[in-house]
């Protein structure tokens, strides 16, 4: 299976979005995880999911947390083994199931980055029974690419990101920033595959519109759309393209994050960045 390292909340990039997630060790054996201390000295911005990690996620802790049940009721107890182990063995066995999550995720972000550069598949049986779904939403809807994977910074803002694609859809007809989530199937009534959408996706998604449109203006009236697939089974995708209209609010709530996030961790990139509550709506809106 082949894993490629998705966005983190400790990842860091250079103000031309050049990413720096990890530095050389002191001792210079290897490297390490990129600090809050090194952005500071190096003047990195944070990613965008860095800024949103300040942000409550009560979808994805109930989802930890129904983890974490089912390994206390599933997980057998040791004969005589004390309470404290027993519980340390559960916590341990539910971060290996979020941990076989995310990589069940990159890998199917891999071959959606694959299929798009050049059309290849994944070679995992696996991965490309889910990729599968994705591969027939692509060929449907997808009339041109026109960027995957790309990094993308906002230098008045002070943050950045990597976009998943960039492209075309017959659906929206006109250029989409995207980016693809997995989720384990859950069907409504009807039987159809029915994903949570969270509400930091949108503020995700528009921030990274507002980086790009800041240095290409073409994709000042980009749309955005969430693309989420199964990730236990192979449904249909799901396509949730947001409002145009809510755009604006959505980059206000990103903002909001972003300035506790400059509160919180005591570190402003960008030193004369506007406050957010003192941008004039105008600003904001697509052009």
């Amino acid at each position: 299976m082949m894993i490629v390292p998705r966005e983190s909340s400790s990842h860091w990039y250079f103000p031309d979005g050049t990413p720096l997630h990890q530095v050389p060790r002191a001792d210079g054996k290897g490297e390490r995880p990129t600090s809050l201390r090194d952005a500071r000295k190096l003047g990195l911005f944070p990613s965008v999911t860095n800024v949103l990690s300040i942000l409550a996620k009560p979808g994805l802790e109930a989802w930890k947390q129904e983890q974490a049940i089912l390994a206390a009721l599933t997980l057998p107890r040791n004969e005589g083994e004390p309470l404290d182990d027993f519980a340390r063995r559960v916590v341990a066995d539910m971060s290996s199931e979020v941990g076989r999550a995310a990589d069940l995720g990159s890998a199917v972000h891999a071959a959606i980055e694959g299929y798009a550069q050049g059309r290849w598949l994944p070679e995992d049986k696996d991965v490309a029974r889910l990729f599968e779904p994705a591969r027939q939403w692509f060929d449907a809807d997808v009339v041109c690419v026109h960027s995957v994977e790309i990094a993308a910074a906002h230098s008045e803002w002070g943050y950045a990101g990597r976009v998943d694609l960039v492209a075309t859809l017959k659906s929206t007809g006109r250029p989409t920033v995207i980016d693809f989530k997995t989720q384990k199937v859950r069907r409504d009534k009807d039987g159809s595959f029915k994903p949570i959408l969270h509400d930091t996706w949108p503020l995700q998604l528009e921030a990274y519109r507002q980086a790009l449109a800041s240095r290409d203006k073409g994709l000042s009236n980009a749309a955005i759309a969430s693309v989420v697939i199964g990730s236990s089974e192979p449904v249909p995708v799901v396509v949730k393209v947001w409002d145009d209209a809510d755009k604006p609010g959505f980059f206000r709530a990103f903002l909001a994050a972003r300035d506790l996030w400059v509160w919180q961790k005591n570190y402003c990139p960008v030193k004369d960045a506007p406050d957010a509550g003192d941008t004039p709506p105008t600003a904001l809106v697509p052009a």
